[in-house]
């Protein structure tokens, strides 16, 4: 349950609009899920108070909107079904209702090039763990087993997958990056042992979990990453544990993406990604 503030004008249509919106409040705002997805701001229970952040935006929807803004100096009140509302005009009777309801899960389509996009990563045509929903992680047995026959956990998986693809003359698998030479802001030591900002690199050859040796550094240890996070900005459920969700990359680059929005770079390229077989 989350507290919605009422919008002006139609943000599920507007893209300009919807910008401006989430320019001005942030993570609180975001597309739901079909059927008929809308664009909506929810807050958490700690932000709905008189002087709160729920109350602060409500009183910016007209100026943000680029309407005469709302007059100034009222507090959001209890009505004492759960849900608020907010005086803004001289009128007591002119007042908006911050409505205290379900929020939706948001959308896990990525706006790619102004389309929304389905995520299909290069393990789509792996066969579907049996627990699979929003928020869950790779952690489940997924049916298949190891060469010893005991049972592999879903991560396990698709790094043997991603293993199996790309063996050496000698036969010995090792793990790649599915985004190999993507860019990201980072931070490194200098020559003088100063923290500085920089340019990372995602390297094509990752390291093996399951190599005993010790990495040259931690941050190149192999990972399975949900390209839609497991939970959206809102600690809410988000990304499902599908095959189609999952990309092996950096430990450096996962903490990157870590519960962001996925870049429309990352999804087109893994949907370009040839797909791996079983």
């Amino acid at each position: 349950m989350r507290y919605r503030i009422p919008l002006l004008g139609n943000p599920s249509m507007d893209l300009p609009l919807r910008a401006k919106y989430i320019a001005a409040f942030g993570s609180a705002c975001y597309m739901s899920e079909g059927p008929t997805p809308t664009f909506n701001c929810f807050y958490k229970e700690e932000e709905m108070t008189p002087k709160g952040k729920a109350c602060t935006d409500a009183q910016r929807i007209a100026e943000v909107f680029g309407a005469a803004p709302y007059d100034k100096g009222y507090e959001c009140e209890a009505v004492g079904n759960g849900d608020y509302t907010l005086q803004v005009g001289s009128d007591p009777a002119n007042k908006i209702e911050i409505k205290y309801e379900p929020a939706p899960r948001q959308t896990p389509l990525v706006e790619v090039d102004g389309v929304p996009t389905e995520v299909s990563g290069p393990y789509r045509n792996l066969p579907e763990p049996k627990d699979l929903w929003p928020g869950n992680d790779f952690y489940c047995n997924n049916g298949m087993v190891d060469e010893n026959g005991d049972a592999l956990r879903q991560k396990d998986w698709i790094l043997q997958v991603n293993r199996d693809a790309h063996k050496g003359d000698a036969g010995v698998g090792e793990i790649h990056s599915d985004l190999a030479g993507f860019k990201w802001p980072c931070k490194a030591m200098n020559e003088n042992c100063e923290e500085v900002a920089t340019e990372c690199e995602e390297p094509l050859v990752l390291h093996d979990p399951k190599d005993k040796k010790a990495p040259f550094h931690p941050d190149l240890v192999a990972q399975v990453h949900h390209v839609v996070p497991m939970k959206d900005k809102r600690n809410c459920p988000w990304g499902t544990n599908s095959n189609k969700n999952a990309a092996v990359i950096s430990r450096g680059l996962n903490r990157h993406f870590t519960n962001d929005n996925p870049p429309a770079e990352e999804v087109k390229r893994l949907n370009a990604a040839l797909a791996y077989t079983p």
